[in-house]
């Protein structure tokens, strides 16, 4: 071979291995397996199973949507080279696997683990969005992990021994909110429900093209499972925790109080009227509370 066509297929070589994604879509799709044929989709960016130098960042999305809510994370983090980040479907959403099964904190909490594991994953921040932050507590929860935990705008029922009868009703009535044929009606009605008054458009077509998707036996089982008590023991988690709430979502007088009894090394901000996807909504706010929360 002619040596100066070599040097520039060489070189050639290099510049397109060299090359950085600039969009989640153009990172390699990646799948485990949970109960010997559940497969997770996940993303993998930057990741080395041989080195302990780099922190790692897992996000998990919240119910309805796919690992596409991130996207202005990983263009805000992909060119950080002490960071590897990965992002996960939850079984059941996006590109991964839609058994008939029941859906519960634990499932999801399975899936999550898998890919860290997978990935020699030990020490993690975990992000999670709404169902997304239940989920990541419960794979802390459940031992054996070690890390930090970011709450965007996460669900919590808070079965304390003071609930009223009321409130236990209403809590069930919103897990069984999804059973019906008109599923898809349902969650089209809940994410105009999630929007504050000044949620951009692109969020909200987001939400709207990914959420009504949700297979009808997904989200019925997700929700009645969420609810259960079993799942809402209020035990600590000794995290370094930071959470990022709004009011649009009908917080309680008293949420920064319970907040703080569920997680003691907390960091805690409350917005007035942004909509529920915080990290979609105030991209640039809340991508430099990570930075600063993951150093």
């Amino acid at each position: 071979m002619n040596r100066l066509l070599f040097y520039s297929l060489l070189l050639s070589i290099t510049l397109f291995s060299c090359t950085k994604a600039e969009r989640l879509s153009d990172v390699k799709s990646e799948f485990t397996t949970i109960d010997d044929s559940i497969k997770i989709h996940y993303k993998a960016w930057n990741c080395d199973k041989n080195s302990n130098s780099k922190h790692t960042i897992c996000f998990v999305h919240g119910f309805g949507c796919d690992l596409y809510t991130w996207e202005k994370q990983f263009e805000a983090l992909r060119n950080e080279p002490d960071l590897q980040l990965v992002f996960i479907d939850l079984p059941g959403y996006g590109e991964s696997s839609k058994p008939h099964v029941e859906y519960t904190l634990g499932f999801f909490a399975k899936a999550v683990g898998k890919v860290l594991d997978d990935n020699g994953i030990e020490s993690v921040t975990l992000v999670g969005h709404s169902l997304g932050t239940p989920v990541c507590r419960q794979v802390f929860l459940e031992g054996g992990r070690n890390g930090r935990l970011v709450d965007i705008d996460g669900v919590y029922c808070f079965y304390d021994g003071t609930e009223t009868d009321e409130y236990v009703e209403a809590v069930n009535q919103f897990g069984h909110a999804f059973d019906g044929a008109d599923c898809g009606k349902v969650i089209e009605g809940f994410v105009t429900s999630l929007a504050g008054k000044n949620t951009p458009k692109e969020v909200n077509d987001y939400a709207l093209s990914t959420m009504p998707k949700t297979p009808q036996y997904v989200a019925s089982s997700t929700m009645r499972n969420l609810v259960e008590r079993r799942w809402w023991n209020q035990n600590p988690l000794n995290v370094k925790t930071m959470v990022i709430c709004t009011q649009n979502s009908g917080l309680d007088p008293d949420n920064k109080a319970k907040m703080q009894k569920l997680y003691p090394v907390l960091d805690y901000t409350e917005l007035t009227d942004c909509g529920h996807f915080i990290h979609m909504e105030q991209a640039e706010m809340f991508n430099s509370k990570l930075k600063e929360f993951t150093k």
